[in-house]
């Protein structure tokens, strides 16, 4: 990297570090370890993630200002204030300091978005204990594999009485000497478990620690949905750095600002846009225990006209299935940003997004990201004008990424890579040094797996992954290529487009769509649209007629479960994030019948 770049991306990074909270500031912007391919954040700097999001505010006067407003499976809201988060914290942090000894480095947090994922969160943040979130609906044997690579000190779940005492704690009892920590009201009786109840932990005054910047923050597990989960890791400063300004140059979030992101806490935007990013600013956020409480409508009115939100950032395919709802228009006057996240945003769909919440005039915040990343990478920014904005796109990558795209010798369009560095990136994963070079190419660049190209006006369109990439007959196309054509039948509600291997053909297409209502479609017709757009080649060898997809619990489709049912694979590879399990056998017996 030449000189002259170093130096504009560490000015660039170093302006960006003012905006937080220092004890110590960085010497240096970054360092970079050439043989392991690591870079340092801020090295030497000292900061911490708890003082910069409440006790900041408190010393802003924002005592009174609602930090979050909490919105159970049942759609009931309990508010908290700045001042009654930092006395929570504060009090849990002193239950954790006081009730272990000082070896505690690590937890882990088994819990929804709630009350009790921001506490623990916050609270290993301001203790200076590493953190990680799992999804509270995990299966017995995920979440064995996630203590094994974490190797948490201290476990702590919020799940009913009844699936904590049946088959999370025969688990946890595997490992010895780790701590259990259980946040329900319910008594469990079992004297290896600490049972709390956050509102009424013994009053205590906790000063925040001085973290280093590089110290580990958090650690995330990637969703599976592309095999065997990964542990990403994120350090302090860069993390912090990049979430304040990805929240405010994406989204325009300031003071103001009521956010919704319809995010479990185990997810990345579950911690930088549901969470962190907005106490950030002193903003208030809105954190929903299920984010498909939402495609209730009354629930979601309740939410849009009592709570006034001002920035709404759903899953695509939550916006996927509002659409199919034909829910009315969405009359709130308070959204001034509407953000799409987890899926490619089909134009028909962005579309109609835009235009049910009367926001036409404003471009979609259509965010690429992943949890390697930290934070969104690029987008639309919220202050876009709309006429430069093409409608499913990710906008125009910022200068200061390096977003490249280029060559793979498999796939007809390119992939994308980040050959500038920025704090938002990992600094490191559980999985081992393997692993990690992988994410590396030869030039040092680090590699997205996406394929995407730019259409006329220099907006980056995201396709999918690169292994979503199908190959008939030697024609390549992405498989969101193929779903947004789809899509603009209006009575398909989701469609997905997975490819098995031919020794003839290269890959046979399969699609599988779920319809509005579940009405009936004729498969020649949808055969015809696929001609009339790719050519004969993209005539698919089977269409299957879904009651809903296999997803993920953060919103992505089980692509991978797909293409393994239709070429009857009896391992099925880890299913630990998915959903609803029994939908296994109801696709199972969509192909067999077929």
């Amino acid at each position: 990297m030449k000189r002259e770049l170093i130096n504009r991306i560490s000015n660039y990074w170093k302006d960006q570090a003012h905006e937080i909270f220092w004890y110590n500031s960085p010497k240096k912007i970054f360092e970079f370890n050439k043989s392991k391919k690591i870079f340092n954040w801020y090295p030497k700097g000292k900061t911490n993630v708890c003082f910069n999001c409440l006790d900041l505010n408190i010393l802003r006067g924002l005592n009174n200002k609602v930090a979050i407003h909490e919105i159970n499976s049942q759609g009931e809201i309990e508010s908290y204030t700045y001042d009654k988060l930092f006395k929570i914290v504060n009090n849990f942090s002193g239950l954790l300091k006081n009730n272990f000894n000082r070896r505690i480095k690590k937890v882990m947090i088994h819990s929804s978005a709630s009350i009790d994922s921001a506490v623990c969160m916050l609270s290993c943040s301001r203790i200076g204990i590493t953190h990680n979130v799992i999804f509270e609906d995990l299966e017995a044997e995920a979440i064995e594999k996630r203590i094994n690579l974490f190797k948490p000190d201290i476990f702590i779940s919020n799940t009913s009485s009844t699936r904590f005492t049946n088959v999370i704690l025969p688990i946890l009892k595997k490992f010895q000497k780790l701590k259990i920590i259980y946040l329900k009201k319910q008594n469990i009786k079992n004297a290896k478990v600490l049972e709390i109840d956050l509102k009424k932990i013994k009053e205590s005054k906790v000063a925040c620690s001085k973290i280093e910047s590089t110290k580990n923050f958090f650690v995330l597990f990637t969703s599976g949905s592309t095999g065997l989960p990964k542990g990403i890791v994120h350090s302090t400063g860069g993390y912090l750095t990049f979430t304040k300004y990805t929240c405010k140059k994406n989204f325009g979030m300031q003071t103001d600002s009521v956010v919704l992101t319809a995010s479990d806490a185990g997810w990345i935007n579950g911690h930088t846009y549901a969470l962190y990013g907005p106490l950030l600013f002193g903003a208030t956020t809105i954190l929903l225990e299920k984010p498909s409480i939402i495609l209730n409508e009354e629930i979601f009115k309740k939410i849009l006209l009592k709570l006034n939100p001002t920035i709404v950032y759903l899953p695509v395919t939550l916006i996927r299935i509002l659409r199919s709802l034909n829910s009315k228009k969405i009359t709130s006057k308070s959204v001034r940003s509407l953000g799409s996240m987890g899926e490619p945003l089909a134009p028909e769909v962005a579309k109609w997004y835009s235009k049910n919440f009367s926001l036409s005039n404003k471009p979609i915040v259509n965010t690429y990201f992943q949890t390697e990343t930290g934070g969104i990478i690029c987008s639309p920014k919220f202050d876009d004008k709309i006429s430069k904005v093409k409608f499913g796109t990710v906008g125009k990558p910022s200068k200061i990424f390096g977003i490249k795209l280029i060559k793979n010798k498999s796939l007809k369009k390119k992939e994308v890579v980040i050959s500038n560095p920025w704090p938002g990136c990992m600094s490191n994963v559980l999985n081992g040094t393997k692993v990690w070079k992988k994410y590396w190419d030869k030039d040092n660049n680090f590699k997205l797996f996406d394929s995407a190209s730019y259409d006329k006006f220099g907006n980056l369109i995201i396709h999918g992954r690169t292994d979503d990439v199908i190959n008939i007959r030697g024609h390549r196309i992405g498989s969101a290529e193929i779903e947004s054509i789809l899509l603009e039948n209006k009575n398909i509600v989701e469609a997905c487009a997975v490819a098995i291997e031919d020794e003839l053909e290269g890959s046979i297409l399969n699609i599988f769509i779920v319809t509005k209502n579940n009405k009936k479609l004729f498969f020649n017709n949808l055969k015809k649209t696929l001609i009339s757009n790719f050519g004969t080649y993209a005539i698919p060898k089977s269409i299957y007629n879904l009651k809903e997809l296999p997803k993920t619990k953060s919103g992505k489709i089980l692509r991978r479960l797909l293409r393994d049912l239709v070429m009857k694979k009896k391992n099925l590879g880890d299913l630990s994030t998915m959903i609803n399990k029994n939908q296994v056998k109801e696709i199972k017996k969509k192909i067999y019948k077929n």
